[in-house]
């Protein structure tokens, strides 16, 4: 029994353990931006009235679902993109090293010879 005990401990302590909740920390943590950013322009949108769309759900009996499904859209936008940035600036600037370096080389063959 042990034994077993061991084992899962190895598994739930192993690198790839550790990457994979770390991966899942990143991605809550940048949902959590783009909804925090969703709550916001979702109010702001609301408190100016902007389109009417305020006073078009406060006019209907379903007002609340229509408020819920807003800030439903908007999270999932808002939280997408934030994500999706997240994610695209994980490489920094080294892929593009690499790629200049390269330019800059051919660039420097081409005027040497």
């Amino acid at each position: 029994m042990t034994g077993k005990s061991n084992d899962t401990d190895e598994i739930r302590n192993s690198k790839a353990a550790r990457e994979a909740r770390s991966i899942i920390k990143f991605m809550i943590e940048h949902t959590a931006y783009g909804g925090f950013g969703a709550l916001v322009f979702g109010a702001l949108v609301l408190f100016f009235d902007i389109g009417g769309i305020y006073s078009l759900a406060t006019a209907s009996r379903d007002a609340p679902i229509f408020i819920m499904l807003l800030f439903f859209g908007l999270f999932i936008t808002f939280g997408g993109i934030s994500l999706g940035i997240g994610i695209m600036n994980l490489g920094g600037f080294s892929d593009n090293d690499s790629y200049d370096d390269e330019r800059r080389k051919h660039r420097d063959d081409r005027n040497g010879s």
